[in-house]
């Protein structure tokens, strides 16, 4: 699917985290390891919150930076997941690693849309929004440490 306002891609970026948020489910069938169920949990509701934080962040914005066309259409994130294969069994290392890759192909969008944006206000958003995302990893990493380190104190 391909995009050409800036309303569909940020639109296009909240479904991306309710689709991520689907497959982080998806992936607990796969899983019998309470540290990875603690995990995947964790997760979810994090995508939970960013697809959330999203729709604040473009309630704020004005309907004239919503509507700027791009001069190119630009294509979604689709691939990303279509291209992402699952194991039979999953455990936190794999989880783990999904989640990096899927953060960075959200960072790289925004990068992406950045580079391509004609308006310099609708740059500053995405370089805004590629900013958010990549404190968010990184709050994430924290949580995930967090996590691990309470696993092996109690296990």
């Amino acid at each position: 699917m391909a995009f050409n306002q800036t309303r569909e891609i940020l639109d296009h970026a909240r479904d991306f985290h309710r689709r991520l948020s689907r497959f982080y489910t998806e992936l607990q069938d796969l899983t019998q390891d309470s540290e990875t169920r603690n995990l995947l949990n964790t997760l979810i509701a994090h995508e939970n919150v960013l697809e959330g934080r999203l729709k604040e962040y473009e309630d704020g914005v004005s309907s004239n930076i919503l509507d700027t066309f791009f001069k190119y259409m630009v294509d979604g994130t689709d691939s990303y997941f279509s291209a992402y294969e699952v194991p039979d069994q999953v455990d936190s290392k794999y989880v783990i690693e999904a989640a990096r890759y899927f953060d960075d192909c959200l960072s790289g969008y925004y990068r992406e849309m950045a580079r391509k944006a004609l308006s310099e206000k609708v740059r500053e958003i995405l370089f805004n929004l590629m900013n958010l995302e990549m404190r968010e990893q990184m709050s994430l990493s924290k949580r995930v440490l967090e996590l691990n380190s309470s696993y092996y104190a109690h296990g």
